[in-house]
Parts: C-alpha cells; structure tokens; sequence
C-alpha cells in the first residue's frame, strides 16, 4: 500500500470512529487490533462504568466506537490537519468540533498513532488532552 492510500485509510478510520460508524471501522482494521487510549491511569469511568483505557478488537468495536454518540450529541466531528507516513506508521494530528450531552462545546486537539500491517490497522494510539475531556464530556 502507497503512502497516499495509507493516509486516506487513515483518515477513513478516525472519521468513522468519530462518527459512531462500526460498519466501516470493522473493514478498516485487523483482528489483532488494539486501541490505546493515552492516559496514565489504566481504566476510566463514565456514568459509574469502568472502561480499559486498552481495547481489543471486539471491545473497541462494541464499545469504543459507539462511546462517541453516547457522550456527544452527534459525534466527535475531528477535523484532520495533518498525517505524517513512515514506513508501516502514521501519525495524524487534528482537533474535535463537538457538543457534550449537557451542551458544553467540546473542542480537543488529538494525535493519533497507527500501525499498519498490510492494508488495515493493527494498532491505533490516542493522544488528547483527557483533563478537558473528562470536565467537558463526563464531570456531573
């Protein structure tokens, strides 16, 4: 796969993912795949649920793409400003457009981190700033 393919690839996830679309993520990544969110804390809560801040394939596909309709109003809406390819790797730099349930604006910057192997993802790394995220989308 070209270094071209590989960024729309990529961008086809993120934008999946931020839409709540389990459909397409499916296609997108492999069976061994992993999702990482970048926190220090292992797990997170949200509405007295503990979550792994790690996702296999089948959780992060139950769970982590369907997490963004649960505590957005219609999505995470990222824009992707830039992706950056090497070799099996891309990193992808971009910010959310978004609305709390409890109609708070929220506006992250994100880095995300993927590999690939072959023509899908195997691994997908999460960087934003979780502060924000937790005051905006789950603070009571």
């Amino acid at each position: 796969m070209n270094t071209e393919e590989m960024k729309e690839r990529a961008t086809r996830l993120l934008h999946a993912s931020a839409s709540g679309d389990v459909d397409s993520v499916r296609e997108l990544i492999n069976d061994d795949f992993h999702f990482q969110f970048m926190q220090k804390a292992e797990s997170w809560s949200a509405d007295g649920k503990e979550t792994s801040a790690r996702l296999d394939r089948d959780n992060y596909l139950a769970h982590g793409v369907p997490v963004s309709n649960q505590i957005t109003r219609d999505g995470m809406h990222f824009t992707i400003e830039l992706i950056l390819v090497d070799g099996p790797w891309v990193a992808a730099f971009g910010h959310s457009n978004a609305t709390s349930l409890k109609g708070k604006p929220y506006n992250n910057n994100y880095c995300w981190r993927l590999l690939f192997s072959g023509d899908k993802v195997s691994e997908l790394r999460e960087y934003c700033d979780t502060h924000h995220a937790y005051e905006v989308l789950f603070e009571e």
